[in-house]
């Protein structure tokens, strides 16, 4: 996948100077909008080279100082030299830092132009006061005119080309992440969660993106405040003192708060970073916790993080309500107290004095939000250290390999403390000739998977070397954990390749999907959903073998970390046979393997025996007496079973009514809005320059500051009730989407991608705690201040509002043509950004498999394609902005020329009060800013509203209940199918066919069956995760569909075909619940299974499992699971392929764990491994959704003609 260059087709590129200073060559985008053609990605503009995707990722990343070096892939000695680092801030001070900063003149023309405004309104009201000829008036009213139009411009091209190296900045950052998860070692990328990398991408770089317009307040901010200081001298001399002091006070009390906003912000990330990772391994593993009923546990520990978060968005917003007071009345204290003293040491206040000072002292460029974000640049920098691999060339000599896990602690038990680091590979030293095929065996948890991993640089060397001459072309690895892409089953197989129909067909054929393909609706063209959920882990794993053997048919070394796990013998055969060593026979293969029969064939080859504490032998005697010299049969295709699918979740969305709920106080804000706006704007009235007889200033004075007391009380009330309103919507927004997602039916996951939810629970929430209300707030307040400027102006100059009338058409005109092409384009933009966070999410998995293969490239330009997509978007919608604000803009320079021309007039025709002109001129110059912030702030409140919109599509979403029986249920476990029919799709065939059985309670039954017959619908079913088509389910005389979800569940216990743990300890992971509290009983669990070992070697009961239990290997987690469910008193207990990661040791343990503690429970077990199950009470065999055949396993096997005794003999 290519980013084609889209420079040729920009724009803006072509257009003249004209166009551009007032965006003219926009008016064709914003005519399709007005039409509603921009109903889709391409209809929008293309980027201009300087936002050029692929160019930004380029040169952002790249480093003259530390080119790697293709030729080879070679594992250099570790040695004692500190690395050089490169920080975000300095990759974009390098890259950016000379357009963002020349940008600063921009700015400064803007702002010193600002400063005319109040030196000509003094000039202007002085003509009005005296008796100057009427030329000075119209050069006063000339100045205002040009410096509010040339200021217009200069403001307007400052905040578009900001924003345009703000979107450089957020593809460059966007981009890096992406690349540096791709790139980055694994033991690197191991020191941050799924949930902090998504953060990473989408909070982090929202907020350094945000922070870019902001920055030039910093050196603009001390210019102003000189220049200010300057022009109140001349005005009131050195009473400006007692003004300043104040100023200086509250400038000293609101750094404080900002600091104690920084520290409540910096806590706030952290707990976002810890419940989006919790987030994410919950939905990662969502079959496991709706297996178990977990759904109101797991809820519980995200609402108590969400607790500790809310607690620090309080005081984060309650302190910034502090901000917004001081700085909204610390002008008008300022005012009051200069006025005062001034006027107490006896000088005369005139009108040209007031509204120059008033004007003066508004500060409105002050009245900014505090940079609270360098925290995040630090945070952000730590993934991008430049620790890429350099190529190099792969041989083991003395070779020591660690996860990078740190070394295990004192355990509270007593235990003793492990000497070194845990998890090594030590003293390996490995030679492997070409076009061997080597087999790797052991117990559990011996290193098998590390070898591996080792091999594929994803551990770390500590000592020896390792060279490997195959990673120019990439290494073919299938691991453990099939991992495919939210795509068709052929795009999973081709991988962006070529389609080679003969060859493609032939491999099909070889790994056993041809009757699989054959009975799907679109054939191979079949989307296999969010990680292939809606496959069986057979035809997952047949799938993955597929990508290796067809894409990466020239590869020289092939990994197979046990693919032949997830199916039964029948199909394990024929894969070796027809895949492994015949269509891959010339390639030297390592395969990983509980099954030993396959090595025994595997002629003239070493195979690698691995034993307990990871050293290494060649031992093919011992092999052979593992195995007991069987042999596979060859096997045909045609009798192999198909796949099943899942049933889709239909949603609606009200959002209205969503928003309204969560924020009941907006109706009171908008109120306490109004009357604070009236309030402000009387400030300035009651000061005349002519004060009637009967009253003097003071008593003016006085008047004032009541009025300036009254506005500080609406500006309090103002400022936290927006605080608290925001706060109580955020809280309920996440607590009815938690409850929803955990409520969903498994169909709505397999359905919907997990990147898409993750953002709901990242990216969206993020902007209803801050960006929402914040937005809403300015929104509020700018309208209120532009009704209150007109009014004002109005009531001073009455022949303004013949001006007003055809401006007031034209705006109305100008914002309506606007908001029909601003609202496509935020919808544009919302689905375009949905498939980065989603693609970034399925890559973070995969990345493991992306990697060997040498398919991060591809990974990468697709990237950069759903960037150039989205930022195509965002490009049009800036321009759409800026061609809004200029023309507001100029609508606000007519309003000011209109105003000083109308004083000009009826100075000239009739008596006007000096202090009405300056009175309206002082509020017609702040109108130019006022009508494009309107406009601005509403479409911001408006795109922000689509998060609070796309969270609303799944709280809206009605969930069945159950009712919960009182008396215990069950007592006996008895289960009874009764003509069950599922089918998980319309279209789709039936995945269970008139099933019929009974089970007596306390009876053990094997499944079994080949791949994709039925055997784990069986289970979905039994535990209601999906609705049948027709039949009925009974335990214990009771209907399951009569009872609750969590109570069925929680009488059961499974242990799932792909087990998964969550993050923290190992005590949390064998008792989530924390239903038992002797650690003697968590101890005899763990020793029954065989990792009492383990556990004491990683550091006890609270040591650290990593994320998804990553310290563990497959076989382990497993095992794990088995002693979690030892630890539940249940009376019916499932396994579903328990034992397919582990030996043919463990498995007998297993075997007697299950007989011994489980004999009074109903055990249900699906295995491949026909050993597994001649111990059960009785047997079904499933095929095809049928229930084939019931009996004694020694019954069946008696009979040489049973579908049983069959797979016995496989």
């Amino acid at each position: 996948v290519t980013v084609r260059s889209m420079t040729s087709e920009c724009h803006e590129e072509s257009a003249g100077c004209f166009s551009k200073l007032f965006f003219c060559w926009a008016q064709p985008l914003m005519k399709k909008g007005a039409k509603k053609l921009l109903n889709k990605e391409s209809c929008v503009y293309f980027l201009p080279q300087d936002l050029n995707t692929k160019t930004l990722s380029e040169k952002f990343t790249s480093d003259p100082q530390n080119q790697p070096n293709n030729s080879q892939f070679e594992y250099q000695r570790l040695e004692n030299k500190a690395t050089k680092s490169r920080t975000v801030l300095k990759s974009l001070h390098r890259n950016f830092g000379r357009t963002y900063y020349l940008l600063g003149l921009l700015k400064f023309g803007s702002d010193m132009l600002g400063f005319a405004g109040p030196i000509l309104l003094n000039y202007l009201v002085k003509y009005v006061e005296s008796n100057e000829p009427t030329i000075h008036g119209c050069y006063y009213a000339g100045g205002l005119f040009l410096s509010s139009f040339i200021g217009a411009l200069l403001s307007t091209h400052f905040d578009y080309q900001v924003n345009k190296v703000s979107l450089r900045i957020k593809t460059s950052l966007i981009t890096a992440v992406f690349n540096k998860s791709m790139l980055a070692k694994p033991v690197s990328l191991a020191q941050f969660s799924t949930g902090e990398i998504t953060n990473f991408m989408s909070t982090d770089v929202n907020r350094i993106v945000n922070f870019c317009p902001s920055f030039h307040q910093f050196w603009s901010l001390p210019i102003q405040v000189v220049i200010t200081l300057v022009l109140l001298y001349q005005q009131v001399g050195v009473r400006l003192q007692a003004g300043l002091v104040l100023a200086l006070l509250m400038i000293l009390f609101n750094r404080y708060l900002a600091k104690k906003m920084g520290e409540y912000n910096k806590d706030m990330m952290g707990h976002k970073d810890d419940r989006v990772k919790l987030m994410t391994e919950i939905l990662l593993g969502i079959r496991v916790v709706k297996f178990n009923a977990w759904e109101n546990l797991l809820s519980d520990r995200i609402n108590s993080i969400r607790a500790k978060e809310l607690k620090s968005l309080k005081g984060l917003k309650y302190f910034d309500a502090g901000c917004v007071y001081l700085w909204a009345t610390t002008p008008v204290l300022i005012t009051l107290l200069t006025f005062s003293i001034y006027s107490i040491t006896g000088h005369q206040l005139t009108a040209a004095k007031v509204c120059c000072v008033g004007m003066l002292c508004r500060l409105d460029y002050l009245k900014t939000k505090k940079w609270r974000k360098s925290y995040i640049l630090n945070y952000l920098k730590k993934i991008f250290q430049n620790n890429r691999a350099k190529k190099k060339v792969l041989r083991i000599e003395n070779g020591t390999f660690s996860w990078g896990f740190p070394p295990p602690a004192e355990d509270m038990n007593g235990l003793h403390q492990v000497q070194g680091q845990d998890q090594l590979l030590r003293d390996l030293d490995i030679t492997i000739k070409e076009g061997e095929l080597v087999g790797v065996v052991g117990t559990v948890g011996a290193g098998k998977s590390s070898l591996l991993s080792a091999i594929s640089a994803r551990m770390e060397r500590l000592d020896g070397s390792i060279h490997c001459g195959c990673h120019d072309d990439g290494i073919a690895i299938v691991m453990q954990e099939s991992w495919l892409q939210h795509a068709t089953i052929r795009d999973n197989i081709l991988w962006g390749s070529e389609y080679d129909a003969a060859f493609y067909l032939q491999v099909v054929q070889c790994c056993a999907l041809k009757e699989d393909f054959a009975v799907l609706p679109s054939g191979d063209s079949t989307e296999v959903g969010e990680n292939g959920v809606t496959l069986s882990g057979g035809q997952k794993a047949r799938v993955v073998i597929l990508i290796s053997s067809v894409y990466l048919q020239r590869k020289k070394l092939y990994l197979l970390d046990d693919p032949l796990a997830a199916v039964d013998q029948h199909v394990a055969g024929h894969i070796f046979h027809e895949c492994i060593d015949g269509l891959l026979g010339g390639t030297t293969r390592i395969l990983c393997t509980h099954h030993t029969n396959p090595l025994c064939i595997a002629s003239h080859s070493p195979d690698i025996i691995l034993r307990r504490h990871s050293t290494w032998t060649n031992h093919q005697p011992m092999l052979k007496r593992l195995v007991h010299d069987r042999r596979l049969p060859p096997i045909h295709a045609e009798h192999l079973p198909c796949s099943n699918h899942r049933r889709p979740w239909n949603d609606h969305h009200h959002v209205l009514r969503v928003a309204l709920g969560c924020c009941p106080s907006a109706a009171t804000c908008c109120v306490l809005l109004l009357a604070y706006r009236f309030v402000l704007l009387a400030e300035n009235k009651p000061i005349k320059t002519e004060p009637p007889i009967t009253h003097n200033v003071m008593w003016y004075l006085m008047v004032y500051g009541i009025i300036a007391a009254s506005n500080s009380i609406f500006t309090l009330i103002r400022a936290f009730t927006f605080a608290y309103g925001g706060i109580r919507a955020a809280t309920r927004m996440h607590v009815k989407l938690l409850a929803s997602i955990m409520k969903a039916p498994i169909s709505f996951f397999d359905a919907t991608p997990l990147g898409r939810i993750i953002n709901r629970f990242s990216s969206d929430l993020y902007t209803i705690d801050d960006f929402l209300p914040f937005m809403l707030n300015i929104f509020l307040a700018q309208i209120t201040a532009v009704l209150g400027t007109i009014i004002i102006t109005c009531y001073g100059l009455p022949w303004f509002a013949v001006l007003l009338l055809p401006l007031a058409v034209c705006y109305y005109y100008i914002q309506y043509y606007y908001r029909l092409t601003s609202r496509e384009l935020k919808r544009l933009s919302s689905i375009s950004l949905s498939p980065i966070y989603a693609h970034f999410n399925e890559s973070l998995m995969g990345v493991s498999t992306i990697r060997p293969f040498n398919r991060s490239s591809s990974f990468i330009n697709h990237n950069m394609e759903l960037v150039d997509r989205n930022q195509r978007c965002n490009y049009s919608t800036l321009v759409a902005q800026k061609w809004l604000g200029v023309r507001l803009q100029m609508m606000g320079v007519v309003m000011v020329t209109g105003v000083a021309v109308t004083a000009i007039v009826q100075h000239e025709v009739q008596f006007i009060s000096p202090g009405m002109v300056g009175l309206a001129l002082s509020y017609a110059l702040s109108v130019t800013g006022g009508l494009s912030g309107v406009i601005t702030s509403f479409t911001e409140t408006e795109k922000h509203m689509v998060a609070v919109e796309r969270q609303s599509y799944y709280i809206n979403n009605e969930r069945g209940i159950s009712t919960r029986l009182s008396s215990p249920w069950p007592l006996d476990g008895a289960i009874e199918f009764k003509e069950v029919c599922l089918r998980y799709r319309p279209n789709l065939p039936l995945a269970l066919d008139g099933v019929s059985f009974q089970i007596a309670g306390g009876e053990k039954v094997g499944i079994v069956g080949r791949t994709g017959g039925g055997k784990s619908s069986l289970f979905l079913v039994l535990f209601g995760l999906v609705p049948t088509t027709g039949g009925a389910v009974i335990i214990d005389g009771v209907n399951i569909r009569k009872i609750s979800t969590d109570q069925l569940r929680g009488e059961m216990a499974i242990i799932p075909q792909d087990p998964f743990l969550f993050s923290g300890s190992l005590r949390a992971n064998l008792d989530p619940t924390g239903a038992v509290c002797a650690d003697e009983r968590l101890w005899w669990a763990l020793e029954s299974c065989g990792l009492r070992g383990v556990a004491e070697q990683m550091g006890g009961l609270d040591s650290n499992m990593g994320e998804r239990g990553q310290r563990l290997s497959a076989g382990q987690r497993q095992l794990l699971c088995l002693a979690r469910a030892l630890l539940r008193k249940v009376k019916i207990v499932c396994l579903d392929e328990a034992t397919a990661n582990v030996d043919l040791e463990s498995d007998r343990l297993i075997q007697e764990t299950i007989l011994t503690h489980f004999k009074r429970c109903t055990v249900l077990t699906i295995a491949h491994r026909i050993d597994s199950v001649m111990r059960s009470d009785r047997v079904i065999v499933m095929d095809n959704g049928h229930v084939i055949e019931i009996g004694e396993p020694s019954q069946l096997l008696n009979q040489p003609m049973s579908f049983f005794a069959q797979l016995a003999n496989q």
